[in-house]
């Protein structure tokens, strides 16, 4: 058994170098079938299973006969050329570069398939394989995600198609019930007819209250001063209008030098902002109101002469004394705490005094209004000039045939409030009425500035 020779530093490094590298014109692949192998280019034949015998004068004679295990493997995974300067060798070109007449030297190199190479393989080609395997399962997820994002987008867009779809629907259902179609109108005041009021309203016939309100209808309709409206719908198509007409109440000097006149209602509406005559209406005086609009309340709401004139209105209409006669004509309010009020046609003047016990004073004039009016006539005819009513006399209602602030020197009559009846006696007898007769206070030598009336 032959001994086996151990591999060369050369052989072991996995690199073969032919000994005649550079000397041959054409450079041969060993481990290339298509091109010849050098020992048969020098003649000599190496058959399978044999060597072929050194010659007696090389330098490889007396080498050492290598066995099979020490040739070169069968198996090799690849094979390289280079020339002498180190450089690899394409096979297919005869020269390299641009030296063409440089010798050229080849070496050969083989990898050995050994077992570390194996398992190097082996290993990376598990790893190829786990990361196609990856890139693979990432594609597919990255499919699906791409897929379920698709079919999300068409989900909402077919979500959002629906709802729309359903809302359209629903809008045209309730368009079509809520379609106003009748427009009734309660207490159509004088001057006015239904057809007036509708159009005042703006609200359209034949078009859905989806569209339309109630509240700007009232707007509309009291855009005319005199008009005060409530608008109600009644589902599903019908709309009631109640229409309340103001009435005149008074009429107020305005402006930078009271050259204006406004017409308002009990409640201080102002109706008319520029009216030419107050006609058969009182007219407040004194009220120093830079402005007034059509629709507003007169005047600033902080106002008390404003405030003060309402509240006297509304209690003159309340008890009815504007229709009694004599008419009063003319309310001065220039100062707060000495209202006056003055009637047509005579040179009466009411005290009212300030504000306060407003109710009072006022209920006891509309209670004695005719009395007071035919004793203020009786002083004028019996030659006076004027006769003088205090609402805010001590206890009651007093007349005097002066002029206001000055004591009278006549006999003046006072009108005092009602006192209660006396009740029954325990005996079962009534008490004679003591109910105040009018009395004649006393008689002053002259005139003067004082006021006894107020005690």
């Amino acid at each position: 058994m032959a001994k086996k020779n151990k591999p060369t530093d050369r052989e072991r490094d996995g690199f073969l170098f032919e000994e005649g590298a550079g000397t041959e014109e054409e450079l041969v692949d060993l481990f290339n079938d298509d091109e010849p192998d050098p020992d048969e280019a020098d003649g000599t034949a190496i058959e399978d299973g044999s060597e072929a015998e050194p010659d007696e004068g090389s330098d490889t004679a007396d080498m050492p006969v290598k066995d099979e295990e020490d040739k070169i493997p069968s198996s090799v995974s690849s094979t390289f050329r280079f020339d002498r300067y180190g450089r690899r060798i394409d096979k297919k070109k005869n020269r390299y570069g641009k030296r063409k007449n440089a010798p050229k030297a080849t070496t050969t190199v083989v990898e050995h398939d050994t077992e570390a190479k194996r398992e190097y393989d082996e290993a990376r080609a598990r790893a190829e394989e786990r990361a196609r395997i990856r890139a693979k399962e990432e594609a597919r997820q990255r499919a699906l995600k791409k897929a379920e994002k698709q079919k999300q987008r068409k989900r909402s867009l077919s979500t959002a198609l629906f709802g729309v779809l359903a809302v359209a629907l629903l809008l045209a259902m309730v368009w079509f019930v809520t379609r106003l179609t009748t427009v009734r109108v309660a207490d159509v005041p004088d001057g006015y007819t239904e057809q007036d009021i509708v159009t005042l309203s703006k609200l359209k016939r034949g078009r859905s209250m989806l569209f339309q309100s109630t509240v700007n209808a009232e707007k509309a309709i009291e855009s005319d001063p005199y008009l005060e409206a409530t608008v109600q719908y009644s589902f599903p198509s019908t709309v009631r209008i109640a229409v309340t007409k103001r009435a005149e109440a008074a009429c107020v000097r305005w402006g930078p030098q009271n050259e204006y006149l406004a017409i308002i209602d009990e409640k201080g509406t102002v109706l008319n902002e520029a009216a030419e005559s107050a006609g058969t209406l009182l007219i407040a005086e004194g009220m120093s109101i830079s402005n007034a609009a059509n629709g507003t309340r007169l005047g600033d709401p902080t106002d008390t002469r404003v405030a003060a004139l309402i509240r006297i209105l509304t209690k003159l209409k309340e008890l009815g004394l504007l229709s009694r006669s004599p008419r009063i004509s003319r309310i001065d309010m220039t100062e707060l705490m000495q209202i006056r009020i003055y009637t047509e046609g005579t040179s009466y003047t009411i005290e009212v005094g300030d504000p306060s016990n407003l109710d009072t004073k006022l209920m006891l004039l509309q209670k004695h209004w005719d009395e007071i009016m035919n004793k203020a006539a009786e002083y004028v005819r019996n030659g006076h000039a004027t006769a003088t009513i205090y609402l805010y006399a001590k206890g009651g209602v007093s007349i005097s045939p002066y002029e206001p602030g000055y004591s009278y020197v006549a006999p003046v009559t006072t009108y005092l409030p009602e006192t209660p009846q006396p009740q029954e006696t325990p005996e079962g007898g009534d008490e004679p009425d003591e109910s105040p007769e009018p009395t004649t206070p006393s008689v002053t030598p002259m005139p003067h500035q004082s006021d006894p009336f107020t005690g």
